[in-house]
C-alpha cells in the first residue's frame, strides 16, 4: 500500500496564501465587474478628454491703428497720418470641439495719437470750465498731437472657419471693450523748434467704451474700434468728437 504523504506548511505560509487567494478572486471579479459597465460612462470621459485638447487660440495681439477724431471741422484740422499702437492678452474658451466657436477676454492697452492744426483749449462758460481745439499763432505752435492712453477690457465672440491646408483659419471677431485713462499730453512743437508737452487734460473722458471687430486670415487681421463715449466729457465741451481707429492685427499666437 501507498502511503500519501502531506506537507505541513507553517501557519504564517497558509496565511498568507489564503490572502493572495483572496486577492485574485477580487481581482478577477473587479473586472467582470468593469467589462459589464455602462459603456458611455467611457465615452463620456473620453469626449471629457477630447474636449481639454481643444486648442486655445488667438491668446495675444499688436494692433498699428490709425486713429481719427470723427466731427471735426473747418477751421479746425487733422493730419491723415494718426498711428496708435495696443497689446492685448486674452483668454480664448472655444465653445465647440473643432475650435470654430469661441469666447475671449482679457486685457489690453492701447496708445491713440491724433495730429491736429490746434491745440485743446479750457475755457470758462458761464455756469462750467469746458475744452475744445482752438487755433494758435504760428509763432507759439507749428505741429504737434494730442496723445490718450488707455487700459481697456475688451471682450469678443469668435468665429473660425476650419483650417485649411496650410493649417490657417479665416476668423471673424466681433464685441467691444470698456477702458480707463491712465494718462493724456499734448505735445507742441514751436517755430524755434523747442518742444512743449503738457498733462494737465482732465476733461478727456476717463471712463470709455465702444465697438470693436476683427478679419483675418491666420496671423494677420484687420481691426476697427468706435467709440460710444465722446472723447471731452459731456458736461465739459460745447463740441462732441467721437474716436475711430483702424488697425492691422499680428496675432502670433
Amino acid at each position: 500500500h501507498n502511503k500519501m504523504h502531506h506537507v505541513h506548511l507553517p501557519p504564517k505560509i497558509k496565511i498568507m496564501l489564503r490572502v493572495y487567494g483572496l486577492v485574485l478572486v477580487l481581482v478577477c471579479l473587479s473586472n467582470v465587474g468593469f467589462s459589464q459597465e455602462d459603456p458611455s460612462i467611457d465615452s463620456a470621459a473620453a469626449e471629457m478628454v477630447e474636449e481639454d485638447k481643444v486648442k486655445h487660440q488667438d491668446l495675444f495681439y499688436i494692433d498699428l491703428n490709425w486713429d481719427r477724431l470723427l466731427g471735426v471741422s473747418a477751421p479746425i484740422e487733422q493730419k491723415w497720418f494718426g498711428r496708435g499702437i495696443g497689446l492685448g492678452l486674452l483668454y480664448d474658451q472655444p465653445l465647440n470641439k473643432n475650435g470654430n466657436v469661441s469666447v475671449a477676454a482679457g486685457v489690453d492697452f492701447t496708445s491713440h495719437n491724433y495730429y491736429m492744426n490746434s491745440i485743446a483749449t479750457r475755457f470758462k462758460g458761464p455756469n462750467n470750465c469746458y475744452t475744445d481745439f482752438s487755433i494758435v499763432r504760428d509763432s507759439v505752435y507749428t505741429r504737434g498731437k494730442i496723445s490718450v492712453n488707455y487700459v481697456d477690457i475688451p471682450f469678443e465672440l469668435r468665429f473660425r472657419l476650419n483650417p485649411d491646408k496650410n493649417g490657417n483659419r479665416w476668423k471673424l471677431a466681433l464685441g467691444g471693450k470698456v477702458g480707463y485713462k491712465i494718462q493724456a499730453h499734448e505735445k507742441i512743437i514751436n517755430n524755434q523748434d523747442i518742444k512743449i508737452k503738457t498733462y494737465d487734460y482732465p476733461h478727456i473722458t476717463r471712463l470709455r467704451y465702444g465697438l470693436s471687430g476683427r478679419v483675418g486670415y491666420g496671423s494677420i487681421m484687420l481691426s476697427a474700434f468706435y467709440s460710444l463715449t465722446p472723447f471731452f466729457d459731456e458736461d465739459h465741451s460745447i463740441n462732441q468728437y467721437n474716436t475711430f481707429t483702424l488697425g492691422v492685427t499680428i496675432v502670433p499666437f
